[in-house]
């Protein structure tokens, strides 16, 4: 297992996709993050897992057709979702939207700039998109062009409904509870891994499901 910073933004993870695919074979992804959410229901401090990712970003244009979607792999989603519930981490599970930018890229107000978009989270939000955030379209979009497992599991920092931030003790437990759901969730896919071999399957189906970690 590597971990390794991508820095921010989708053209940083083109980067780092692109050296890890030069080094390795059929690597498994999984971006562990921030993100702010976009849903009444959910709270600072909770873990939003990415079921797929709306493009606002153009890096993954230079790579698919403007329509090709950005998907999770499902292995990864469920292995991210059983390793939240393990822990005991509150978290949702949802559509992301990847923006370009952290502040006029996601509606936000900037002294003295206009803003092209300024009702983007509340357009995203009535679409039933879960969080912002900066990376996943990127990453999950080259881990399928390149037949590789990718998801995303991001804390939440910020409320886009209450304008909130998290900060001091309840940013580090949230910090915290994203890095160990991604690094359990590593730990449920090898033993999904395990149980495909067994069964002389290259799919992972929920009757296999025999948790051994």
């Amino acid at each position: 297992m590597s971990v390794v910073s991508t820095g921010i933004g989708t053209d940083n993870v083109e980067i780092v996709v692109a050296e890890i695919l030069a080094i390795t074979e059929r690597p498994t992804f999984i971006r562990v993050g921030s993100c702010g959410a976009l849903q009444p229901e959910m709270s600072l401090g909770d873990l939003a897992i990415t079921s797929g990712a709306v493009r606002l970003e153009s890096t993954t244009s230079f790579f698919v057709h403007d329509g090709y979607p950005a998907v999770a792999d499902y292995e990864a989603v469920v292995a991210l979702i059983e390793a939240a519930d393990r822990l005991g981490h509150r978290y949702h599970v949802g559509v992301t939207a990847t923006a370009p930018g952290f502040f006029g890229a996601q509606g936000r107000p900037i002294p003295q700039l206009p803003i092209r978009y300024p009702d983007l989270a509340e357009e995203m939000a009535r679409q039933r998109v879960m969080n912002f955030e900066m990376e996943a379209s990127a990453l999950l979009v080259l881990a399928t062009l390149a037949r590789c497992r990718a998801g995303v599991v991001c804390a939440v920092y910020a409320s886009r409904t209450t304008g909130d931030f998290v900060t001091g003790e309840l940013k580090d437990l949230a910090e915290a509870a994203c890095v160990e759901t991604g690094l359990e969730g590593l730990l449920v896919l090898a033993d999904m891994d395990e149980q495909k071999r067994e069964a002389g399957t290259d799919r992972w189906r929920p009757s296999l499901w025999n948790h051994k970690v």
